[in-house]
């Protein structure tokens, strides 16, 4: 994929819930932080516990159609998988993003994480190198 316009006005005014939304790491990790907690945070709901529950219901399993790499699919998210790990807990579910951006939530634990990086990078896999140490560095801070 080119990242070349990701910048541009037309693709950040452009409305493409699967390609282009746009945060900081703390802006993403507070939006999952609040569907970790049940899908509220400081007062402000973003969904329904029986929303989360039922988006994070695994729908499919198999390759990727695009990436050709295996997924554990929700209606949205990608959920935490041996092949996709997002931390230790089976019931986290998220996403990356262009050139290595994660945001996943972790039901059990009841956190959010968020990761924007300052250099792109593409790889043949939907899992960035960085991330490992990252989310470990998480996980062993609680």
């Amino acid at each position: 994929m080119n990242f070349a316009n990701a910048n541009a006005r037309e693709w950040r005014a452009a409305e493409i819930p699967a390609a282009n939304g746009h945060g900081n790491a703390r802006s993403i990790a507070r939006l999952y932080g609040a569907l970790a907690r049940g899908g509220e945070l400081d007062g402000a709901r973003v969904l329904s516990p029986q929303a989360i529950a039922r988006a994070t219901e695994v729908q499919a399993t198999g390759p990727d159609a695009v990436m050709g790499l295996p997924l554990h699919m929700a209606l949205g998210w990608v959920v935490s998988s041996p092949e996709a790990p997002l931390g230790p807990n089976t019931r986290a579910f998220g996403h990356g993003g262009a050139g290595g951006s994660l945001g996943f939530a972790d039901l059990d634990a009841r956190v959010g994480f968020g990761y924007a990086m300052n250099k792109m990078i593409q790889t043949d896999s939907l899992m960035d190198p960085r991330w490992p140490s990252l989310i470990d560095a998480v996980y062993s801070s609680m």
